[in-house]
This record gives structure tokens, sequence and C-alpha cells, in this order.
């Protein structure tokens, strides 16, 4: 440390945890620099994350985390926070041990760390009060949420501690003023002419009071019993944009209640007044925020009630990121349900279509054998279409934006959109003939879509209504594009509904980010900002107003793409029947079905096929008889041996094999990766008879 550096005040914090893993899991997250002290025998060790200096104790049982807190009162070194497993076999567990912790330090901020079953958190705050002093995380828990804890909680014990000194010298403070006043009262009735003095005396004491009051950054109020209020700081002051003059006599319910809902927060407020400490959070608009709101009452000097002083500190940023972790953590969780989905269900499809491709070919022309394998191939194809948009939809990573037709992916979502709204919302289609391409990515125009219907249908949700979807060209003089699109035409999106509408005085704050008008638990505020975001990001215009009649309408203006105009373009040839060919193919699938399914499949197709299920017993047979094969096509998810490395290895043995591979889902392989590898198409299952041929003769003819 330099001269003049001051070393940051050390935070002490205990970790209870029968796992040594989770004890080093611990230590890395809040300690990751080289002076962590190894080994959990030696119990401790100096951390600094940011701002913030831990020391840390480390516990595999709870007889020694209570320990600890026995030594730690007896030195006078208390705890800030301690982070305490509920289960920690053999000894007492977490609880048992919380408790005894309370009864020794009721000060100590506590998290209790449990597993989805383990108690349930009425349980935990039974019998570990008070709850403004206990938090409690589920295993797994992710670095980022035990930094957030440790950081935020040690500074609140820190300023609990500090806020509980202060009031201590601010008791004595006064107790030594009016003891001076009381003296110079009874010495003014023996020496007038001390008056003067005593009079400087009081307003020197009153002064410093007033500026040790308006120090305060959080805001406090004072509130008498008559419910008006008494006194207020500075910071109070400005939040409500006054002077303390114009609030001091109002009542309450002018600092707490916004005009349009009186009484809605002071009734929760005024339930504090009881003469008892309370802390409560609560979200006040008229103080623009969310705040933890700790009330302290003010008592006479033979303990009759005065008043309430009210501190509210604001802790709307961190409930913010609060919001935003748990909405990243869901996002998280539905991606990776998706790949899952995917993989497993694309294999399924994979058995369904290859047989039916198969029936099909054998089956006579316009018979009802036939059409029935035609609809069981249209719905499976639809079922392929189907996961390959919830993949799309969340996958979070930046994808290209490229030529895009928007109005078959307007139909496509709202298939998915109907099973989600109520049955009293009625959707419309509009699509109007014209242009509809784009420079855009599928994810984020459906985000669009959705997040605009889903605010429709949620305004219609007790009434019912009409949702209507629509999407024409215009030309460029009908197009309100920002400057920076420079003239041109454009697509227009519009979703009108037939709800209650948007209330004037919210209406342009509807694309702010976290405003939102749903109670909690209904919506984060987040869906109609991040339409407004994609909208942008493509260079378009995103407008809202109310209906006439009832409802309200969202128009999205893209502009279209450069190539899009001379009359859009080409319609598509059709679908010729797949060449036959003649080459050996060796195929590789973990999965005994469609290893079989691909099998017939070459050999409907003309070609010699060995088909293989173990990707090891491929790889000695390529190496054995490198020659006696013309293509290898590989499945990519593989036990033991994966795809990649397979084809690694084949073309090692024989550089001049073509490989194709197969993939349901897979979050590391992509087109470019395989190329990379050597890999001449990376096909997605299910894949098609026509499809399959494709690749396998423009390989064959690369090859040649």
């Amino acid at each position: 440390m330099g001269a003049g550096e001051t070393r940051q005040e050390l935070m002490r914090v205990l970790i209870a945890d029968d796992e040594p893993r989770i004890l080093d899991l611990f230590t890395e997250i809040l300690a990751p620099t080289d002076d962590i002290l190894g080994g959990l025998d030696s119990l401790g060790g100096d951390a600094s994350i940011g701002d913030q200096t831990f020391e840390l104790t480390l516990c595999r049982q709870g007889e020694e985390a209570v320990e600890a807190f026995r030594v730690a009162a007896r030195e006078n070194r208390p705890y800030a926070v301690a982070f305490i497993d509920v289960r920690m076999p053999p000894g007492r567990g977490g609880l048992a041990a919380a408790e005894e912790i309370r009864a020794i330090d009721p000060g100590v901020q506590i998290v209790v760390v449990t597993a989805f079953t383990d108690v349930d958190p009425l349980t935990i705050a039974r019998r570990v009060p008070p709850i403004d002093k206990l938090l409690y995380i589920q295993k797994p828990f992710h670095p980022q949420e035990i930094l957030q804890f440790a950081t935020s909680l040690c500074a609140k014990w820190r300023a609990e501690r500090d806020f509980k000194a202060l009031k201590g010298r601010l008791e004595t403070l006064v107790y030594e003023r009016t003891a001076a006043l009381a003296a110079a009262n009874r010495k003014l009735t023996r020496e007038i002419d001390e008056r003067e003095r005593v009079t400087q005396l009081i307003e020197s004491a009153k002064r410093e009071w007033e500026g040790i009051f308006d120090s305060v950054q959080d805001l406090v109020v004072v509130i008498d019993r008559d419910h008006s209020v008494r006194r207020l700081n500075l910071a109070m002051a400005h939040r409500l944009g006054l002077a303390p003059r114009e609030v001091v006599g109002r009542p309450c319910t002018f600092v707490f209640d916004d005009e349009t809902r009186p009484g809605e927060i002071s009734a929760a407020v005024l339930a504090m007044t009881d003469g008892r400490y309370h802390s409560k959070e609560l979200s006040v608009p008229r103080l623009r925020g969310e705040f933890l709101i700790t009330a302290s009452p003010l008592t006479h000097a033979d303990d009759a009630p005065l008043a309430t002083v009210f501190v509210a500190h604001d802790v709307t940023e961190r409930k913010n990121l609060e919001r935003r972790l748990l909405q990243s953590q869901k996002m998280e969780a539905i991606g990776t349900l998706a790949g899952g989905i995917a993989h497993d269900f694309n294999n399924i499809l994979g058995i369904i279509m290859g047989f039916a491709e198969m029936i099909e070919g054998e089956a006579a022309p316009d018979t009802p054998l036939s059409r029935r394998v035609g609809h069981i191939l249209s719905a499976s194809r639809r079922a392929r279409d189907l996961v390959l948009q919830i993949l799309s939809f969340s996958r979070q990573t930046d994808e290209q934006a490229n030529r895009l037709h928007v109005g078959p992916l307007v139909k496509e979502t709202l298939k998915l959109i109907r099973a989600t709204v109520p049955i009293a919302v009625e959707i419309r289609e509009v699509i109007r003939p014209g242009r509809d391409a784009v420079l855009a990515e599928p994810s984020q125009i459906q985000q669009i879509i959705m997040n605009l219907c889903g605010n429709a249908a949620h305004a219609m949700r007790e009434t019912g209504g009409l949702l209507e979807v629509g999407l024409e060209e215009l030309p460029a003089a009908a197009c309100p594009l920002p400057a920076e699109s420079g003239p041109s035409q454009c697509l227009h999106l519009w979703v009108r509904d037939t709800g209650p509408g948007i209330a004037a005085d919210i209406i342009e704050r509807v694309f702010d980010p976290f405003f939102t008008t749903k109670k909690p638990g209904e919506g984060t505020g987040m869906g109609l900002s991040v339409a407004h975001g994609v909208v942008r990001k493509y260079k378009g215009e995103i407008k809202v107003k109310n209906v006439a009649g009832g409802g309200a309408l969202f128009d999205v203006y893209l502009p279209l793409a450069p190539d899009a105009s001379g009359g859009g373009d080409a319609p598509a040839a059709a679908l010729a029947d797949p060449a036959r060919g003649r080459a050996r193919v060796l195929l590789v699938d973990d999965e005994q079905a469609l290893a079989e399914i691909g099998r017939e499949l070459l050999e409907s197709l003309g070609y010699t096929a060995t088909a293989l299920t173990d990707s090891r017993q491929a790889l000695t047979l390529l190496r054995e008889r490198p020659g006696e094969f013309d293509l290898l096509i590989t499945d990519q998810n593989m036990p033991g041996l994966a795809g990649a490395e397979l084809a690694k290895a084949a073309l090692a043995a024989r550089p001049d094999l073509p490989v194709l591979m197969l993939t349901g889902f897979s979050e590391t392989m992509s087109p470019e990766a395989a190329r990379a590898i050597g890999i001449r198409e990376l096909l997605l299952k299910p894949v098609l008879r026509r499809d399959l041929a494709a690749a396998i003769e423009a390989a064959l003819a690369e090859k040649k």
C-alpha cells in the first residue's frame, strides 16, 4: 500500500458447507487473487473484489460456524455475512446452526444455501428471523450471484452499523445539548445577563443538528401522530421537487401517493407507525423508484409517542439488476431446453419421415395410401420447421442479417401465437400483395411480432376482442423512416387490437425499458423496448397510437431489401425427383432406426450402403479398408467418438474421401466449422430424400 492510501475496511464473511468444492468455489468467487490461503484447516483469508475487501472464514460443519461466531463475539470482531448450507452431515443442519448464530449475533446478514427440495422459504423465515436480515439461494447458483450477495449484504451490514453509530451519536448529542439547555435555563433565572450566550448556544446546536439531518443521502421524513409531515431532509425535498417549507404540514399522502391513486402507498406506510421499528420494501411511483423503508418511533422523554421517522433507501437499481439477471437466466434456460428438445425430436422426426418417404416411393400414385403418407410428410415438415423456429427464437447469439421474406414468417409466427392467446381473442391475418423482403434476422423479426402481439393479447385478456396483424408494401413517400435510412420504399407491419387502448399520460413512455402497467409477476416492461430496439437496429421506425372506437395500433416500418425491386423474386422451380447414383457409401449413426432408414434410403437411390451404429467401429473399417468406400455420411452427436472427430480421423487416413455430416442440433458445430474440418456439407436433421440425394451428388461431383 503506497503512501497516502488507506486500506479498505475488512468485511468478515463466514461460509459453512460440508462440500470442500463448494468452499473452494466461494473462495474463487470472493478471493480470486494469489493471497487465498490454501486448505480448509486455515479457515480464512483476505479477498479484495473491486472496492470491497473480504476476510473469509470457511467451515465444514454447523458446530464450527457457531464456535466461530462465539469467538468473534468475544473478540468484538463481528461477521457481516454468513453463507450457511442447509445440509451438512453428519453434524447438525444449517438451519439449527443459523438459529444459534442469530442468537449470538442478531445483526449478521444470513444467506441460507439450499437445494430445490431441502426446506421451503417459509420454514427458513420462521426459524431464522428477522426476514430483513435473511436471504436464501438455491443450488446450483451463479458465481455473479454470490459476488452480488456478498458485496450488497456487506454494504447493507456496514450501513446499518454506521447508522446505529450515527443514531447513538445523535442521541448523545441531543442529550448533551438538552442538558446544556436545561442548565442554561436554570442559569437564566439567576443571571439575566447570560441570555445572549445561551441563545447563541441553542442556535449553534440547531444548525449542527440540521446539518447532520440534511447530510443524510437517504430520503428522511418525520410523520406526526396526525399523519402530517413534521420535517423532511433535503434529499426528500429534492426528490419531490419542492422546498422543505412547501411540504411541512401537508398530509403524508402528498409524499408517498400518486395523485391518481390516493392512499395506495401511504396506507402501507402508516401501518408501520405503531411505535415499533419496521422495515419494508415498497415501490413508490411518487418518489420515482423502489425503496427499503425503515420506520423508527420518535418519543418524548417520558416515552410518550411523538412521531415516526421514515428513512427510504433507494434500491431501484438493485431491483432492476435482479430482474435483468432473472430474465437472462430464463432465456438461457429456454435455449438449453430448446437445444435438448431439438436433438431428440429431430431424430424422432427423421425416423418418421424416412420410413414415410420410403412408403411414398412404393405406393401407387393417387391412392389413399399415397395421400395419407403425403399428409404425414407434410405434418413432419411443419414439425421440423417449428423446431427450427424455437431454436432461432431462443438462441441469444447475433445472427447474420440476410434477405428475409417477412410474409411467411408472420404466418408461421401467428401459428405459435394462436396457442398462447386466450380463446376469446380472435386473430386476423391481413397480408396484402407486394414485396416483403428485408435485410434482417428471422429471430429478431419474430421478437417484434411476438412482443407486439403478446402486448395486444394481454390488453384483451379479460374482455376478448380482435387481434389484427397486417403486412403491406408502401412507397417511399409514405414511409416515415429515420434520416439514416435515406429515401426508400418500406414494408409496413401493423398490430391492432380492440382493447381499452393506452392512457394518454403514459403513451409516450411505452417504449421505455422496465416501464410497465402490468401487475408484479405479469411482465418486466422489456417487451416493447426490445421491439423498439430491434426496429431501430434495422434503421426502421415504430409508432403507436390509440384507435378511434377503442384499442391501440402499433405501426412498424422497415426498409425493403435493395434487391427486392423489379417485381419480386422469381418463382421457385418445381422440385424434381432425386437422381439415382452409383457409389459405395458408409453411413454412421448411433440411432439404430436412423441407421436402418439411411441404409434403405441410400439403396433406394441406387447406392451401395453400409450402415454402422458404432463410430469407433466405422473408423477401424475405414483404416483397414480405406479404398472400399466413395463417401462417408456421419452423425455429429454420438457416444465415444463424435462425428467431427470421426471425420478428422477418416480424412487423415484418406484425404480425398468426401464427408457429409448430419446433426439434429449442435452448439459447437456450424457450417463454417464443418468446412474447416474438411466436411463437404452439414445437413440438419431430419433430412429429406431429395436433399440427401442432392448433397451426395454434389459431394461426388466435387470429388471428380
